[in-house]
């Protein structure tokens, strides 16, 4: 290397700041999944109180109700995105 050009050594990484929107950005998306992770587990929760009331062996609604939850969190997702 010639002496005009810096190393790669000598360049700072710059730090994002307190209260950027990097960082409000890292929160919002783990409020999210926070949000995401419990509905999905209210819905087999749910779902499996729901079956033990319900004749029969087959769990059924343990199955259905995440599953329907899912499709929501995703469709709502692709509105949300598509503005």
């Amino acid at each position: 290397m010639t002496n005009d050009m810096p190393s790669p050594n000598d360049q700072k990484v710059k730090q994002p700041a307190r209260g950027s929107s990097g960082s409000k950005l890292l929160l919002e998306y783990t409020g999210l999944a926070a949000k995401y992770l419990a509905m999905l587990g209210i819905c087999v929760w749910a779902g499996l109180r729901l079956d033990q009331r319900l004749p029969g062996d087959w769990p059924l609604l343990v199955w259905l109700l995440p599953l329907f939850c899912i499709i929501g969190l995703i469709l709502k997702a692709i509105r949300d995105t598509s503005k």
